[in-house]
């Protein structure tokens, strides 16, 4: 009997690791997925507004990694709240809207250069952040939540682990030489 109970023991760790694994996996395409989004969605939103095409990034790549971050820290904070559309729409809002302001000031701080400048727009804060951009992402957190995360779950699904573990550690390997490049090259940190 004691010998079973081992065996149930011993599977249930098993499955507690793959679980834990899979989580790990569907967050990591998530953070790639949201963050090459944000990428897509700057691109559009600045050649309509101000008819400029370019890479507004930080890295080369693209991908803009606060999206993802933000797209991360939904999931795991919010996500709970699936069922309450107009909180998880508010909470994304102040969740967003506290990343975005303390990656702004961060970079303003380090970099002495602003990526986004909301200075002017209404309810702006310090200009990193504002009215129009926590609305846009607390639409997009509402997208994050019912379409693309339960999306991303399905697929990963249809995934081995030994494939998933090969694309991810190549995205985090790929995404890492780029912020190498860019801490070197394009945005060397500016010492005072």
């Amino acid at each position: 009997m004691e010998e079973k109970l081992d065996d149930k023991e011993i599977n249930n760790k098993e499955e507690n690791k793959l679980s834990r694994i899979s989580v790990i996996h569907n967050l990591i395409c998530i953070f790639f997925v949201a963050s090459i989004i944000g990428w897509i969605y700057e691109m559009i939103f600045y050649k309509v507004t101000e008819n400029i095409l370019e890479n507004r990034g930080f890295l080369y790549g693209p991908y803009v990694p606060i999206y993802g971050v933000g797209a991360v820290l939904i999931v795991l904070l919010l996500k709970r709240f699936k069922d309450k559309p107009i909180l998880l729409f508010v909470l994304t809002m102040l969740v967003t809207g506290i990343l975005e302001y303390i990656v702004g000031a961060y970079m303003l701080a380090i970099w002495h250069k602003r990526w986004w400048d909301y200075t002017g727009l209404f309810l702006n804060i310090n200009g990193h952040v504002c009215l129009r951009s926590v609305l846009s992402f607390a639409i997009g957190g509402l997208a994050l939540i019912y379409l693309i995360e339960p999306f991303v779950n399905k697929i990963n699904t249809k995934i081995s682990i030994k494939k998933k573990n090969i694309i991810y550690t190549s995205i985090i390997i790929i995404m890492l030489i780029d912020l190498l490049l860019c801490l070197t090259i394009r945005h060397p940190i500016k010492i005072l």
